[in-house]
């Protein structure tokens, strides 16, 4: 349709007013042809809008023709060609209903966990939190402006960092035993653990730093360097304190959102139902009509089947049989005859 309009108004086209016309004929293919276009449009239409979009859109073009939509297409009774629409209708606001019950079914599962995962949360505020005296507590290096360097490795406590970075690396590297936390120390008063992680849980080494919350920092090949991440996974608690919240404020968003989805009905329920009950009606007038119209409908004279079969081997026979006479008849007459020379 866009297309023949657009050889209309197209660059180079001189006329000043045109006139598009478009006939269509009753009873005919051309409405099947509209009906198409229109569900084409609608969901084009929903995916460009972001209105009421389904879970699902099936290519239009990919669709044929059922026999009752050609059936309808042919037919004049109006009663067939309003089932016809009322099925197709039927059948997408039932699959609308069902997505609308799955979704239901899907928010009622986080509603049931929200209470488990708030508290998780709060709890770990209340650690964090707790954490963060702490470290409030330690004196502070004028010159880096932060906490004094402290570690404490195999009961020795250490103050220069190379030295720490050395006796750190030892500890880690005589740890013996896979995927089980092995303390080695403490960190700023945190107790400190290293766990060597085994190839199924991904390798290479993690350090844990057990407050009232549990700190980890993933170990690289540098111990100077994980030094730093050490201090990386204690210091930047603001900023750990920060998205807890918002993971909390997230969460609660997300349980009011889904309590408002379960507490409403399905928006088309009443259109559905109202549609059900009226095919179920024009159902039973049409198979009401059709028994009638078999009931009124003239006897035809029924050919048995065998029989036809049977008198079709009785010609093959008659006719085998004419066949082999002939073929009697000529051998004798040619047995008669005296042997010569020609």
């Amino acid at each position: 349709m866009n297309q023949r309009a657009g050889r209309i108004i197209r660059q180079g086209n001189e006329n000043p007013n045109v006139q598009i016309f478009r006939y269509v004929t009753k009873g005919t293919f051309d409405a099947y042809s509209y009906q198409t276009l229109e569900k084409k449009q609608k969901f084009i239409s929903q995916i460009m809008t972001s209105k009421e979009p389904a879970r699902r859109c099936e290519d239009v073009d990919q669709q044929a023709l059922t026999y009752s939509e050609i059936k309808a297409l042919c037919t004049g009774d109006e009663r067939i060609k309003e089932k016809l629409i009322l099925e197709n209708d039927v059948k997408e606001l039932r699959a609308l209903s069902a997505e609308h019950r799955n979704t239901v079914f899907e928010m009622e599962d986080k509603i049931k966990v929200f209470p488990e995962k708030e508290q998780n949360l709060l709890t770990a505020l209340d650690y964090l939190r707790a954490d963060r005296e702490t470290l409030r507590k330690l004196p502070i290096d004028p010159e880096r402006k932060l906490p004094v360097f402290k570690i404490t490795i195999q009961g020795t406590e250490y103050t220069d960092r190379k030295e720490a970075a050395k006796a750190f690396e030892d500890a880690a590297l005589g740890i013996r035993i896979a995927d089980t936390p092995v303390k080695i120390g403490s960190f700023q008063g945190f107790d400190l653990s290293v766990t060597v992680n085994s190839s199924a849980m991904g390798g290479g080494m993690t350090a844990k730093m057990q407050g009232q919350y549990t700190h980890t920092a993933k170990l690289i090949e540098s111990f100077a360097h994980n030094l730093n991440r050490l201090e990386s996974a204690l210091y930047n608690i603001d900023s750990r304190i920060e998205r807890t919240q918002e993971n909390l404020a997230k969460l609660r968003l997300d349980n009011a959102e889904a309590e408002k989805i379960v507490a409403e009905p399905f928006p088309q329920q009443a259109e559905l139902d109202s549609k059900e009950e009226r095919l179920k009606t024009l159902t039973d007038e049409l198979n009401k009509a059709a028994m009638e119209a078999k009931k009124n409908a003239p006897k035809r004279e029924k050919t048995c089947y065998f029989e036809r079969a049977k008198m079709k081997r009785d010609v093959m026979r008659i006719s085998k049989k004419q066949k082999s006479e002939k073929d009697k008849s000529i051998n004798k007459s040619t047995k008669k005859k005296k042997p010569g020379i020609e």
